[in-house]
């Protein structure tokens, strides 16, 4: 059998290498393109594309642009779910077909730093509010940085992401296409072409597709031809197709860069559509002026209705005010003020750990400016978690009065976890005379009074005052066995934040000391902690994230209730940012207040497609991924470590959790967030 199979194999070789020969004849007679087949030629093009940056453009000095943009919303199939959707709420009633346009200024400072100011809006959107304000984005693509967009979608023409594509180029004498695609179907990764000049490897115009929340959408864009502007655009058209729960959205967006007209800079978010119709560089389509046209027919019937008008009053507070507030966030402002309430009903604000069970939380956002460089701000945490039963509250009042510096002074009250102590337990059992019987926790409130500065680049202070007070669910109970029911502590402290290298860690010194029968005070003690924090970025948005810190009391008056400022449990969980990189997530509440000294140690390794990524079904859906390793050591306790996996999806954030006390298996938990347009 062994010589028919070789023989076999040497007459398929030659009838492959007869039509090889052939399909390589084919090319050479097709006029004006052809695909590259020497490595080399390839290597270098490719080569200037990701130098092209870093070489021709890098130091651009800041501009300002303006550019028209138009954009229109047709919704295919809806139902009731669309008003839950932040920011959709405003098209999940009436007509199915809305749009709107908007003169802007654009602020460029450079590649990774700009932004866009509307100056004059018009359309059918009702009261011009912002709807997928995420496709606004995708309207100036960021081609030479890692990602293109904004914590999204890992660009081809960085060098750094040439793992995650395959290249195919086709050449048109000085010019040539080059056509990418990803090494594996993710929502981070994109496929298309770019037309670029050989020469330098500039771009010159670029299309590309993809998915990413919930939305497929294609990209074109034809890049400035100023070669020091070429990291813009001068046009881009991006159409999109939104699913979810049975909604159907299409949008088309489109962006014109250079405008001639410039306006002053007083004009702000002004609507006037007669002003748009003199700045628009184009034309409106046939379909643009027919959605117009049926907005004013619909005006008029309005106008002509015969019910009374406190009737459309109390319809318009109830649908586009209230209802709309419910799933969106709430921004108000004047020339001084500004308010910020997050929505009532969005999922973002839920959340799950092992030990909190589902929470719930709310941000506000209050702030009074007399200028720029003086404001004062009021940003309330409000949450509640199911499991304990226990409302949150975090209220800080801060006056900024040099941001340049950090310079601000502060005063914030909010509760912790009800806690209690080990030591404090045994005491209470001893004079109950029963070895069982269960202790009542403590309420922990606390003031915190602090003013901080940055003193030069490599040194921030922070000085202040802590006041703790702690009483019992049942006072009466601990009265009866003799035993206080509050316990008090007012202790002035002082932090020292040290970065003495630009890209290296950051150093923190912490001095707390309590002194007593101030505020009627009945704890004293002194502590100290060092804290080192080291977050290093890699290629490809990888990030390494180091912490190492301990902290120690050297006097304490009792041994019920210590308070670390560096060692605690964080109230209610948040999304992937936080700082899980930074806590134990499966060790009992109550080891953060019994020993008088701990030593920890946290290691968590963030990246895109780099395990499950690949997985056939699950890895297109994963946006990153993260690994954990956390240790710790305190008093009465043998070494202690947990290790995790996380991933961070469109939907949502979760990571599963194992600890070990003495390399011995202890428990595994789990943690989530909801991530569900929050990039919305």
């Amino acid at each position: 059998m062994t010589p028919f199979f070789i023989c076999n194999f040497g007459v398929m070789n030659h009838r492959l290498h007869t039509i090889l020969l052939y399909v390589l004849g084919l090319m050479t007679l097709m006029p004006g393109i052809s695909f590259a087949r020497d490595r080399s030629v390839d290597s270098a093009t490719i080569n200037r594309v990701w130098d092209y940056y870093g070489t021709f453009v890098n130091g651009t000095e800041s501009e300002e642009n303006n550019v028209y943009m138009v954009y229109s919303f047709g919704t295919k199939r809806r139902n009731f779910s669309l008003f839950l959707i932040p920011t959709m709420y405003s098209i999940a009633k009436g007509d199915r077909e809305y749009i709107g346009e908007a003169y802007c200024k654009l602020n460029f400072r450079n590649i990774n730093d700009y932004s866009l100011k509307r100056q004059v809006v018009s359309g059918t959107i009702p009261s011009h509010r912002s709807v997928m304000p995420t496709m606004f984005e995708m309207l100036t693509p960021n081609l030479y940085n890692t990602q293109i967009y904004p914590d999204k979608l890992l660009s081809p023409f960085h060098r750094t992401n040439r793992f995650f594509y395959k290249y195919r180029m086709k050449y048109e004498g000085r010019y040539a296409y080059i056509i990418f695609r990803p090494r594996s179907a993710n929502t981070q990764l994109v496929n298309g072409q770019a037309y670029i000049d050989r020469q330098t490897g500039r771009i010159l115009s670029v299309e590309f597709a993809g998915k990413f929340d919930m939305i497929s959408f294609t990209v074109s864009a034809t890049m400035d031809q100023n070669k020091l502007h070429s990291v813009l655009p001068t046009e881009c058209h991006t159409e999109s197709t939104f699913k979810f729960m049975g909604n159907i959205v299409n949008s088309r967006f489109e962006a014109y860069y250079n405008c001639p007209v410039t306006l002053p800079d007083s004009i702000d978010d002004k609507v006037d559509q007669e002003l748009i119709e003199k700045l628009r560089p184009r034309a409106l389509t046939e379909e643009e002026q027919a959605i117009y046209e049926k907005r004013r027919m619909e005006d008029e019937a309005i106008s002509n209705d015969s019910t009374p008008d406190r009737y459309r009053k109390l319809r318009h507070i109830a649908w586009d005010i209230i209802g709309d507030n419910m799933v969106n966030s709430l921004h108000a402002s004047s020339s001084n003020v500004s308010l910020r309430i997050s929505p009532l009903l969005n999922p973002l604000y839920m959340g799950y750990s092992h030990s909190k069970g589902v929470s719930y939380k709310l941000n506000i956002g209050l702030r009074y400016a007399w200028n720029k460089h003086r404001y004062l701000s009021l940003e309330p945490n409000l949450g509640y978690s199911f499991k304990i039963k226990q409302f949150y509250y975090h209220l800080p009042l801060r006056m900024t009065y040099n941001p340049k510096r950090n310079g601000y002074a502060e005063i914030s009250w909010g509760n912790g976890n009800r806690i209690n102590n080990g030591t404090l337990y045994e005491t209470y059992r001893k004079l109950k005379h029963d070895s069982l019987a269960s202790m009542p926790d403590y309420r922990d409130e606390y003031v915190q009074i602090v003013n901080n500065i940055e003193a030069f680049d490599w040194l921030e202070i922070m000085g202040g005052i802590n006041y703790h007070r702690r009483s019992s669910t049942a006072k009466d109970e601990m009265r009866s066995v003799g035993l206080p029911d509050e316990y008090r502590s007012f202790a002035p402290m002082l932090t020292i934040k040290l970065t003495p290298w630009r890209n290296g860690p950051t150093l923190t010194a912490n001095y707390e000391r309590s002194i007593k029968n101030i505020l009627r005070a009945n704890l004293s003690y002194e502590r100290w902690e060092f804290d080192a924090v080291y977050r290093y970025k890699a290629q490809s948005v990888r990030i390494l994230n180091l912490r190492l810190g301990t902290g120690f009391y050297t006097h304490r008056s009792t041994d019920y209730f210590v308070d670390f400022t560096n060692f605690r449990d964080e109230n209610l969980p948040s999304g992937w940012d936080d700082d899980w990189t930074g806590q134990f997530q499966l060790i009992d509440p109550r080891w953060y207040n019994e020993s008088n000294y701990y030593l920890r140690s946290h290691v968590s390794y963030d990246s895109p497609l780099l395990v499950l990524s690949w997985l056939p079904l699950l890895g297109p859906n994963i946006e990153t991924e993260r690994f954990y390793l956390s240790a710790m050591s305190i008093q009465h306790t043998r070494p202690y470590f947990e290790i995790g996996y996380g991933i961070k999806t469109r939907y949502l954030s979760a990571a599963v959790f194992s600890s070990f006390l003495n390399t011995k298996f202890n428990r595994i938990g789990c943690k989530f967030t909801v991530e569900l347009f929050r990039r919305w």
